[in-house]
């Protein structure tokens, strides 16, 4: 089933990414500036984000893999509309639309996968696993669809798309499960859950809300804005979508990497505290490689802070199952996927392409965006992060 969740979860970085190569065509056919490609690229994040709270009250009661189809199919429509759209109108309804079908699953897999290990000692390999369904999902979106649009252009190349991932929902409304709808409370009172929040909104919650508030910021830098980046400094677009998919493609191991790791430390706190500083660096890097022009360094700082985000993302979810009631997971899921969309991605988003509008330069933004990552992911994470044993006494006292 996790092999099935990973497929439906990559799903939704794909269709949210797979755009990117193409900023500076979508520019120039609409003839939109860098702040209006931010707003249509902010709309998704906003509707997304939005959308995450609806779902992560909901998942529960209609069970994950309902949330999960319909969110395929929402997304499906809304990349026919973005890329068959007669005017910038229409580009930015159809992201709010795909934006909420990506609500739909971003919960909905996550919390599916943590519902089939709950209990096991493999929490850290389901989380890391779901988050390499993110990195596979980006790196299909940036290189392979480019490259499929490079081979039959694109209005077959997402007809082709369209097709293949109906197909793929298809099969998945076959075969996909949920663990027993019924039986997830009834499991979380069979089990001894007395040592964990029995609220979604608890510290823990709030920990890792922040933390992927970082995450999705540096993400959605290196996917939206990473492409545009490295083909003024004079790589082609195929080459620059390609680099762009290295944030994502390292994480995929260190997500997986890290994940069985931080399962055998039985400890969450300082793997999250090295990806944080991991993240700052890598910010660092991209500043210097932009403003000398080397391109290399760019890379290799998006290397960085892709290979540190990806060690966060999943060690924070399996810190969350460690320390909150089975039956709260969705509704802390939403509260933690959906802030952190609204806030990481929409406000790392318009900083970045308002200051490139304003200064015609990329390294003030990514100095703003460092600054705030070092608040979000060193700073604010150490102070109210809480290991599962912190939890134990603290609910014991």
């Amino acid at each position: 089933m996790l092999v099935l969740c990973v497929i439906a979860g990559s799903i939704a970085p794909f269709f949210q990414y797979c755009h990117g190569t193409l900023s500076d065509y979508i520019m120039e056919t609409y003839s939109i500036s860098y702040s209006q490609l931010s707003i249509i690229n902010t709309a998704y994040s906003f509707a997304c984000g939005v959308g995450l709270f609806i779902v992560g009250a909901m998942v529960e009661k209609r069970g994950c893999k309902f949330f999960t189809m319909l969110g395929i199919g929402i997304m499906v429509v809304g990349h026919a509309m973005f890329f068959f759209a007669p005017s910038y109108a229409v580009l930015i309804i159809s992201r709010l639309v795909s934006g909420f079908g990506n609500a739909c699953i971003y919960n909905a897999a996550y919390t599916l996968a943590v519902h089939w290990f709950n209990g096991t000692n493999k929490m850290g390999v389901a989380t890391g696993a779901m988050t390499a369904a993110d990195g596979i999902g980006t790196f299909c979106a940036l290189y392979i669809f480019s490259l499929l649009l490079e081979r039959l252009g694109i209005s077959s190349g997402n007809i082709s798309v369209i097709v293949f991932v109906v197909v793929v929902l298809v099969i998945l409304i076959l075969i996909l499960k949920d663990p027993g709808i019924m039986d997830i409370d009834e499991a979380s009172s069979a089990a001894d859950e007395s040592n964990k929040y029995d609220k979604a909104m608890n510290k823990n919650t709030i920990a890792h809300c922040i933390a992927v508030t970082g995450v999705l910021g540096g993400l959605g830098i290196a996917n939206y804005w990473g492409p545009s980046m490295l083909v003024e400094l004079g790589m082609s677009s195929s080459n620059a979508g390609l680099a762009s998919t290295l944030f994502t493609a390292v994480g995929i191991v260190s997500s997986l990497l890290f994940g069985a790791i931080s399962d055998k430390m039985g400890k969450r706190r300082p793997t999250m505290l090295i990806g944080g500083v991991g993240m700052v660096a890598g910010y660092i890097l991209m500043i210097f490689g932009n403003q000398g022009g080397i391109v290399s360094i760019v890379v290799i700082g998006m290397i960085c802070t892709g290979f540190c985000a990806y060690v966060v993302y999943p060690i924070g979810f399996a810190l969350l199952s460690d320390t909150t009631q089975s039956s709260k997971i969705g509704p802390a899921n939403g509260i933690i996927q959906g802030v952190s969309f609204l806030v990481g991605m929409f406000v790392f988003q318009q900083i970045v392409g308002v200051v490139k509008d304003f200064t015609d330069s990329y390294w003030i933004g990514l100095a703003f965006c460092a600054v705030l990552t070092l608040i979000t992911n060193v700073i604010l994470v150490r102070i109210f992060i809480r290991e599962k044993d912190e939890v134990a006494k603290e609910l014991a006292k």
